[in-house]
């Protein structure tokens, strides 16, 4: 049979179009992103790590490469190459030197680098990995923390399959070492002596302005859980005397000696520990052991940055509702500034240099890539450092808006609106609720091109989805209140404020009510499992890594305190508050359609989750499927498993609400 030559040219059309997309999941993970950015002591010089997506035919990681460019900008040089990551990039006191780390010899090691030329130098050995590092401040020594390597025995133990153990009985810590680049043994090797002892895990740690001694924090082991109730400890290099200055019913981390070595700032939770409750900056005094909280900030709930040179403020990062802020609290805790007001994109990896001159971070909105910034302190002023995107700059992005709407009992709640490509006033398309993970997440002004993520934004958007990614009460950068409004009520007027914000895109024009679906992860998987058991409004959902039964969650999770903060109780002491707050329970109303995604290494929300939600459906005939990704933690980590989640949930929803393709 032929065909007209106007057949032909409108079918090369049709398929043109779906084979030439901008951002389709395979596009997407061709994307850079920086991770790092250092000023050089002297404010000349800027280091800057960028990650890219590597995957062959044996390989499936994210690497990151270290680059060296003037402050303008200019003669970017690569610093570090080859198949393997490097990361972690610290200027030495003086300035001549880098540090970073590299698993380029299979350990992750240590490496030190001249920065007018030569080769790298690997510094340390080590049989496990090392963690994070930091440079004395005369430059003779790092301090670094490394976990405890495995012995020979257990490893004859594992081969010879008698590798059994009692659970929690033998944990291998982080502990903390100090490296001396001044002094090598006998057999050439840097002198290298293992500060910490105790049968605790250290998890930050910072030197003393004369070097003699460096404070810590410690958790009861690695567990996150057990390193949110840390407190914090001083050592004494030489001696290794250990005197305890943060040991209350609050968790107390991320110690910063203040110029002079006189104070220590310290991020603080309330005591005892509520993990939606607020988190302080306070002060301890090292010369007459008192301390002291400092100015509360709006969001209560950021983390310490470092100090000014002059010792009179710390430096605070927190969410501002879809932003960020940097804001400078004074020591004596009468006053708080916000350094980034008037900032307009969202701030990231911020870091203070060692004078105290600048800072940098990376920059970054809706429809703008992330790049590498630096201002002075003296005033926000940020200045572009890179451009490592640049190829992508005439690719349309999707238009992001920040929408609001009365949620549950008149609370202004507020989301992001993201519309299709190409979208015109009045039209009606199909829609996508995206709940965000938490429930103290939030989602934020980021781009929505990322190399990252089981959720392409914007391959939806190319796709002709509008998406609203919702920030309801529980969630993070709108102070201590809204974000403890969802207390022993998830799934209530949680449900109710996203509810009223998908309402609202109907009033607006933009969302197709017969055409809508559902998707989130972790918390988003909670609220998403929550949402199909009880409203049949979608036609479809994505479920990643959901809660689905809370007792079950709370026994077998790596956070054992999380729920009974939330829900005030443990599952024992009220059995019925957890089931009435379970998904699962309501599993006999469930119509829709749902893909279900999970790492199988999973420990923040075990795997076992999905598969007792998967079988429940299945069982009664409810279409359902569950991605599982083997080695996965809380969230797909290799680019292909990134991928295939992408792939998987753009599949998923053209399925069942997408437009018709083709002809």
């Amino acid at each position: 049979m032929k065909r007209s030559l106007t057949t032909i040219v409108s079918l090369l059309f049709v398929f043109g179009i779906a084979a030439q997309t901008n951002w389709s999941p395979e596009q997407c993970l061709k994307i850079k992103n920086i991770t790092a950015v250092r000023v050089s002591p002297d404010a000349a010089k800027v280091l800057y790590t960028v990650r890219e997506a590597v995957m062959t035919d044996d390989r499936s990681e994210y690497v990151n490469q270290v680059w060296l460019c003037n402050t303008d900008g200019s003669n970017a040089v690569q610093l570090t190459k080859g198949d393997k990551n490097s990361a972690n990039p610290k200027w030495s006191p003086d300035g001549k030197m880098i540090a970073f780390t590299s698993s380029r010899d299979g350990k992750n090691n240590l490496y030190v680098l001249p920065v007018g030329g030569g080769e790298a130098e690997k510094v340390t050995d080590v049989k496990s990995a090392v963690g994070e590092y930091d440079w004395r401040h005369d430059g003779n020594a790092i301090a670094f923390t490394m976990i405890d390597a495995t012995e020979t025995k257990e490893e004859k133990d594992k081969k010879a399959k008698n590798d059994w153990y009692y659970m929690d009985e033998e944990v291998k810590q982080n502990r903390l070492y100090v490296l001396w680049l001044n002094q090598k043994d006998t057999g050439g090797k840097y002198v290298t002596k293992k500060l910490t002892k105790e049968n605790y895990n250290v998890n930050a740690f910072d030197w003393s302005a004369d070097g003699k001694s460096i404070a810590y924090s410690h958790g009861k082991s690695p567990e996150v859980n057990d390193n949110v109730y840390s407190d914090i400890s001083l050592i004494e290099v030489e001696s290794g005397t250990i005197k305890s200055i943060a040991t209350t019913g609050a968790g107390e981390t991320n110690p910063l000696f203040s110029p002079d070595g006189k104070m220590i700032a310290y991020y603080s939770t309330s005591d005892p520990v509520d993990w939606s409750g607020a988190r302080l900056a306070k002060i301890y005094s090292v010369v007459d052991g008192k301390s002291w909280r400092l100015k509360a900030t709006p969001d209560e709930n950021g983390g310490l940055i470092g100090w000014t040179s002059d010792g009179k403020n710390v430096l605070w990062s927190e969410a501002n509702k879809t932003l960020n802020s940097v804001y400078l609290l004074s020591v004596d805790g009468k006053s708080i500034t916000e350094w980034t007001k008037g900032s307009k994109d969202l701030l990231g990896a911020v870091a203070i240099n060692s004078t105290g001159s600048h800072i940098a971070f990376t920059l970054q909105n809706p429809s703008k890539f992330p790049e590498a910034y630096i201002s002075s302190l003296s005033a926000f002023s940020p200045a572009k450092v890179t451009n490592i995107n640049a190829a992508y700059a005439t690719k349309a992005l999707p238009k992001t808006e920040v929408v609001k709407w009365k949620g549950a009992d008149g609370k202004e709640i507020e989301g992001l609106l993201t519309y299709p490509i190409n979208y015109k006033a009045g039209q009606k398309v199909p829609f996508i609720l995206n709940v965000h993970g938490g429930p103290a997440g939030v989602f934020s002004q980021a781009c929505v091109i990322g190399n990252q993520g089981a959720y392409p934004i914007a391959a939806f958007a190319e796709a002709g989805y509008a998406v609203l990614r919702p920030n309801p009460r529980g969630s993070t950068g709108y102070g201590t209140e809204f974000r403890m409004a969802n207390r022993e009520d998830w799934g209530g007027k949680d449900y109710q404020d996203l509810m009223a914000g998908v309402d609202h895109v109907i009033k607006m024009g933009v969302a197709d009510e017969s055409k809508m679906g559902v998707m989130g992860w972790s918390y988003g998987g909670f609220m998403s499992s929550w949402i199909v058991g009880h409203t049949d409004r979608f036609k479809v959902a994505s479920i990643g890594a959901p809660v689905v039964d809370l007792s079950h969650q709370n026994l077998t999770d790596d956070i054992e305190g999380f729920l009974p903060s939330y829900f005030k109780s443990n599952p024992w002491d009220d059995w019925s508050k957890y089931d009435a707050h379970s998904p699962l329970r309501f599993i006999q109303n469930v119509k829709t359609p749902v893909m279900l995604q999970h790492g199988e290494a999973d420990l923040r929300v075990p795997f076992s989750n999905s598969v007792m939600f998967y079988n429940a459906l299945r069982r009664r005939n409810v279409p359902v499927r569950l991605l599982a990704l083997p080695r996965q933690p809380h969230g797909p980590q290799e680019p292909r498993m990134v991928l295939k989640t992408m792939q998987t949930n753009l599949e998923w929803f053209d399925k069942y609400i997408g437009e018709k393709k083709g002809f």
